[in-house]
């Protein structure tokens, strides 16, 4: 066992075996430091990870289909009464995250009343388009659909939302005269970082099962404290399995925080508030976390 991974808990372990445990992982590289003791060491017998895209992901969940998950941060604001949030965790960045774009033929003013292709695996960036829209009194035609390259956006729009690992893959600054980093117009605009995602349990699981949950999120604090130790080999891992340039990869790395602090906090707050002062979400939301010993903490 490595020094850092926590001792196992037999009756957990055991009781796991005959009601599986079920994780879910983001199907993109920028989760890989928080799994890098699930990805380096065997899973336990009980445990299953599911890895997904955001979007489906945040569907399993509500479906009760996965019992703890990183999810889209528009997604627990959309079921906070259902979910609470990990403490420590979260897919942050302070500036430039370069993996959530929005590209395009037109400057900003010139996209009222024009088709926007939004991905379908996001949820978060997704809302985080419409609320930049909406604070500039733009109205494009939003229409969801899959953008994974610049082919995607050649027919139907000349503008569209790529994330994830196909964000990083290609050259879009080649094809398209604007390319936006939405997590640098965020951070223009509030000055706070952003959070694009958590990891979240369902409420009926972790008032069940408080011990189990507990321990979970022991092993992702140390898997992540581990990854971040060997952030160059993930970075190394990471940029060859998606193709890209090992530069890109470290520096996308660099670009990325996974802790839940004051300002990821504020974050979180301020970008509920604006969503749902701006009506894209219907209630606001409680920022509710798991705690093993009072099961649940407002902030």
């Amino acid at each position: 066992m490595k020094k850092n991974q926590p001792s196992p808990n037999p009756t957990f372990y055991g009781d796991i075996i005959n009601n599986q445990l079920k994780i879910g992982r983001i199907s993109y590289i920028n989760v890989d430091p928080v799994y890098y003791q699930f990805d380096h060491e065997p899973i336990p017998a009980g445990m299953q990870v599911i890895s997904r895209p955001p979007a489906v992901l945040n569907k399993m969940l509500s479906n009760s289909e996965l019992d703890i998950s990183s999810v889209s941060s528009s997604a627990f604001a959309r079921h906070s009464d259902q979910w609470l949030i990990l403490p420590d965790l979260s897919i942050a960045c302070y500036g430039k995250v370069l993996s959530v774009l929005l590209v395009s033929r037109h400057s900003f003013e010139e996209l009222q009343d024009r088709t926007i292709l939004l991905t379908e695996e996001s949820a978060t960036a997704v809302d985080l388009v419409k609320l930049i829209f909406s604070l500039k009194g733009i109205s494009p035609v939003f229409q969801r659909g899959k953008v994974t390259s610049p082919d995607d956006l050649t027919t139907l729009a000349g503008t569209g939302l790529v994330i994830g690992d196909a964000a990083l893959k290609h050259k879009w600054e080649n094809h398209f005269d604007y390319v936006w980093d939405l997590c640098e117009i965020w951070n223009h605009m509030t000055g706070l970082p952003f959070v694009f995602g958590v990891w979240a349990v369902r409420k009926s699981y972790a008032k069940k099962y408080p011990d189990r949950v507990s321990t979970v999120l022991e092993r992702f604090k140390t898997s992540k404290e581990e990854g971040l130790r060997n952030i160059s080999d993930i970075a190394r891992l990471s940029a060859e399995k998606i193709s890209i340039d090992l530069n890109l990869c470290r520096t996308y790395f660099n670009s990325m925080y996974y802790g839940m602090g004051d300002s990821e906090l504020k974050c979180l707050k301020e970008f509920f508030l604006r969503l749902y002062s701006e009506k894209i979400i219907d209630q606001k939301p409680e920022l509710n976390f798991f705690n093993p010993v009072e099961k649940q903490r407002k902030i």
